[in-house]
């Protein structure tokens, strides 16, 4: 089976409460997105890239104009539309990445396994022993 990898994105000002800071964190795939792809407005949507949709929506408008301006082929906007959405597909996480980064979150770690949960589980044990450890500190 496949190995998957994630890295993990916390608010740079995280909650205080360790279970409200897990809710906070953020898990982005690495590598190709079939549903980014596939539904490329409504995984943007999804997943709140608002500024990237637009410049997708405004790419596919400029790129069906430029090909009926200089006599593209009937269905170029079609066309046009799949090639953007099979490179959105390749770029997806990064472009996801970029927007959290400047949503003033950090990248805390990375993880690989053979599916999402088991990321979740070894990430979260190593991560809440981490935690346990620097409180203990703070409390001496």
């Amino acid at each position: 089976m496949k190995d998957l990898s994630y890295t993990i994105y916390e608010p740079i000002e995280p909650q205080k409460e360790l279970v409200a800071r897990a809710d906070e964190l953020i898990f982005v795939k690495d590598g190709f997105s079939f549903w980014a792809m596939t539904g490329s407005v409504f995984w943007m949507i999804y997943h709140h890239l608002w500024i990237p949709l637009i410049g997708f929506i405004v790419a596919i408008g400029l790129l069906t104009g430029l090909a009926h301006l200089f006599g593209g082929v009937p269905g170029a906007g079609g066309i046009l539309f799949v090639g953007l959405s099979i490179a959105l597909g390749f770029l997806a996480n990064d472009i996801r990445r970029a927007v959290l980064e400047r949503q003033q979150y950090q990248m805390i770690g990375a993880i690989a396994g053979h599916s999402k949960i088991e990321c979740e589980r070894r990430f979260f044990s190593h991560w809440s022993s981490l935690q346990k450890v620097i409180s203990n500190e703070a409390n001496i």
